[in-house]
Parts: structure tokens; C-alpha cells; sequence
């Protein structure tokens, strides 16, 4: 699917037609939680961190995880878009990875079988170094040709941000299967830095293992406040994840304003807030009305970036 066609028929288009004001209807019963990952990754941890809250803020559900792991998320995916509009199965996902998973198996269509509610957790992503050998971003440059960076996950805000940073540094990319190896590959020395999403950093940072070279935003983050944004160092490098949570397309409205409201209650715990700073996350709700317009924007820059700056393998 090209960028016009994209832009015109967006992701869970029939969802947006569903904003107009509407009274909340919570769901009752059990309630699946779908992710896209195995049991003990990272997506997994987070589901499972976050059902109770959900569970706390919808009295009348029971929430349980379910794992569909595969392909980045389309498989968890798929299992959404084929399960039964009434709210009793939710898919928990990890954005832009799900999109550009869907842009490289040319699966866009199947996103539009979904109405995305809600995110809850914003990710940072920070440039992180080996200590002892790149403290700062510019005894990193220093290094030279002997600068490697690794790169987690194809498809993750991380290894997106990964790419863009050693293409303006410039410096040689080494690819890692998820974030626990790209990061242990650093703390190891084997590799001089690493672009990791701040859960993934987040404990390192704080023992000692990692340092902190830059974080890919706008402004500093009040997880790692003494972390120097790229931008101050005179690298214009924005990027970060959220995640979030869908129903299949043709969800009545009253169900979708149910989850949502809930979320933004979870979002508002204290519990929450502190248990989401613990592990690198940013509380930060974003609704139906904002999340949805923002993952069609990225979906069409990484349809567009697909062809000719692929961030895999393309299987022409």
C-alpha cells in the first residue's frame, strides 16, 4: 500500500468515526489481554504489570494474557482483527514497532481492521555507552572507525533511532535480536554504544553499567534528567515508542469509550505513575482522537522509508 493510499484510508478508520459523544459501558467478565510476545519478553512484562491496574479500574472485568508472539505483533494482530467486537478481547501493542512490521510484510490493510484506543506508557530513547570507553557523545565521535553501535529489535523506535543516529555520526551498525543482547553487548565493551528504548536502559543507567550519552528528544527526560538531549549536542535526532491498546474495527461506541476511560484512569493512578517511572516508562495517556492520527502519520513515513531506505532485509 503506497503513502496516498495510506493517508486516505488511515489505520482503523472506521474506529474514528466512532469519537462522536457516547455513554460508557464497561465490560463485565472475563477479558482477554492479547500480546504480541513470548512469556518472560519484554512485552509480556509489561502486560502482565499492567493487568491489574486495568482489572482496578474496570471493577467488573477479569483480565487475563494471552501470548500470541509473532512477527512483531501481527500475529496478536491478526488474532485481534478475527476476535468477537465486544470488548472482551483487547490487544496490547508496542508502537512504531507494530507499523513497521505491518509496512515490511505489506500488512497495512490489516491495521484497519483495528480501532487503537489508547496509549498509556511513553519510551524514550536514549543513546547509551560503555563506561570507560565513550562517557560522553564526543569521546564516542572521538573513537572513529573503532565505533559500533548496536542495534535491538528491526522495527523498534530504538533501532529506527539506531540507524538515523549512525548514519548523521557517522559509525557502523551491528544488529542484535532484541534489546537484553544489544545491551549486554555494550555492558560486556564488545560494542563502544547502543540506541535502547529507557526500559531496556533503565537499570544499567541507574548501577553503573551504562552511560547515558544522549536521549533522542526534544526537551530531557525526567527519568534521566541528567541525560543531555542529542539535540543539545548538536544531533537533531527525535524518537520514541509508545504503547497502547486496540479493538476489532465495529466495536460500538459505548465499549470503546469504556477501555478508554479506563486507561486514562490507570494513567492517573499514583500507583501506576510510580510502578511506569520504576521501569523506564512515561505515564502519558494519548486518546483515540490523538494516538490514531500520529500511527497514521508514521505508517506512511515508513511506507515511504521502505523503499528506499529499508531498515531490513526486503524479500523482493
Amino acid at each position: 500500500m503506497g503513502s496516498e493510499a495510506i493517508g486516505r484510508r488511515g489505520l482503523g478508520l472506521a474506529g474514528l468515526a466512532l469519537l462522536a459523544p457516547s455513554p460508557a459501558r464497561a465490560v463485565a467478565g472475563p477479558v482477554t489481554l492479547l500480546v504480541g510476545g513470548p512469556p518472560g519478553g519484554t512485552a509480556d512484562d509489561w502486560a502482565r504489570s499492567f493487568a491489574p491496574f486495568l482489572e482496578r479500574h474496570m471493577p467488573r472485568a477479569a483480565v487475563g494474557v494471552v501470548n500470541r508472539p509473532g512477527e512483531g505483533g501481527l500475529a496478536a494482530a491478526r488474532a485481534l482483527a478475527a476476535a468477537a467486537p465486544d470488548g472482551h478481547v483487547i490487544g496490547a501493542f508496542a508502537t512504531p514497532l507494530l507499523l513497521a512490521r505491518a509496512v515490511s510484510a505489506g500488512a497495512l490493510p490489516l491495521l484497519e481492521r483495528l480501532v487503537f484506543v489508547g496509549a498509556v506508557a511513553e519510551e524514550p530513547v536514549v543513546l547509551v555507552g560503555h563506561p570507560g570507553t565513550a562517557e560522553d557523545l564526543a569521546a564516542l565521535r572521538a573513537l572513529g572507525d573503532r565505533a559500533v553501535l548496536a542495534a535491538p529489535q528491526a522495527g523498534s523506535a530504538a533501532q529506527l533511532a539506531g540507524l538515523n543516529f549512525a548514519r548523521l555520526a557517522p559509525m557502523t551498525v551491528l544488529a542484535f535480536p532484541n534489546a537484553a543482547a544489544a545491551r549486554q553487548a555494550v555492558v560486556a565493551g564488545n560494542v563502544a554504544c547502543a540506541m535502547l528504548a529507557a526500559p531496556d536502559a533503565i537499570a544499567a543507567l541507574r548501577d553503573g553499567r551504562l552511560v547515558g550519552l544522549g536521549v533522542a528528544a526534544s526537551q530531557r527526560s525526567a527519568l534521566l534528567p541528567e541525560v543531555p538531549t542529542l539535540a543539545e549536542q548538536g544531533v537533531a535526532l527525535r524518537q520514541f515508542g509508545h504503547r497502547g491498546f486496540a479493538l476489532p474495527a465495529g466495536t460500538d461506541a459505548a465499549t470503546l469509550a469504556g477501555l478508554a476511560a479506563a486507561l486514562k484512569a490507570v494513567v492517573a493512578d499514583p500507583e501506576f505513575v510510580d510502578a511506569a517511572r520504576d521501569q523506564g516508562y512515561v505515564a502519558r495517556f494519548l486518546g483515540q482522537a490523538e494516538w490514531e492520527p500520529m500511527l497514521r502519520g508514521t505508517a506512511t513515513r515508513l511506507a515511504e522509508r521502505w523503499i528506499s531506505d529499508p531498515w531490513m532485509p526486503r524479500r523482493d
